[in-house]
């Protein structure tokens, strides 16, 4: 193979475009294309969209590798798309459930008490499923558990004039408290209102009631916590 003269920029620096052999020579010499392979099986490659696991390619390896080697010189080589890592539906919607049977109406338990039953499922159910590549599923989770508990402290109050009242001296304008109580609707519903959200912020269940997050850990193979997937 014919070598490029090796060339320098007017400033002297090395023109990285042109060396010994290109880089895109590099590319596709089969060697390098095998030593590729080579290390995605040591790191235990997972299957992927088309589902075609590392033992499967190596059964075939000459011909996909000269496969793969004719598609980039032919400039044709499309990568497959990559296959996300989230959590199922199925393990959102038990996850849902699971807090739901962790807040029931009528419970004897304090709210402090009922925080630490959750955080000690919570930690390890989310430490099972932090490979998610989505903090926004686990977003969906902790923002459940403070509705859940906020649905609660409405109907700690048996008499919605006493809820106006814990309202108000929590903070809440007297219009917004009462917009929010004196409707017609029911606890759930009111649990979403913004009279609440300002009674209770996200801070108080965690400064006060010790709620963990792992939804803030800002792992490196995480998206941002902004994009969202529907998976419920």
């Amino acid at each position: 193979m014919k070598k490029h003269p090796k060339m320098e920029s007017k400033t002297g620096q090395r023109n990285l475009f042109v060396d010994d052999r290109s880089l895109f020579e590099k590319l596709c010499d089969p060697h390098n294309l095998r030593a590729g392979f080579k290390a995605v099986k040591r790191n235990g490659g997972a299957p992927g969209i088309d589902g075609v696991t590392v033992e499967e390619y190596e059964d075939r390896l000459d011909e996909e590798l000269a496969r793969l080697k004719k598609d980039l010189e032919g400039w044709s080589y499309q990568p497959s798309p990559v296959r996300r890592v989230d959590i199922s539906p199925e393990s959102m919607q038990r996850a849902m459930q699971k807090v739901k049977e962790l807040t029931p109406r009528g419970t004897y338990l304090t709210l402090e008490r009922t925080m630490k039953r959750i955080n000690v499922w919570y930690v390890g159910w989310s430490g099972y499923y932090l490979m998610t590549q989505y903090p926004s599923q686990l977003v969906k989770i902790e923002a459940h558990i403070r509705r859940r508990l906020r649905s609660r402290l409405v109907d700690q109050q048996k008499r919605r004039r006493y809820l106006y009242k814990k309202l108000i001296k929590r903070g809440v304008s007297g219009p917004q408290a009462a917009k929010a109580v004196y409707s017609n609707d029911g606890r759930w519903v009111m649990s979403r209102t913004s009279a609440l959200h300002r009674a209770y912020p996200n801070r108080w269940f965690t400064e006060v009631l010790g709620q963990k997050l792992r939804s803030n850990a800002l792992l490196k193979h995480w998206f941002d916590v902004g994009q969202w997937i529907n998976v419920t």
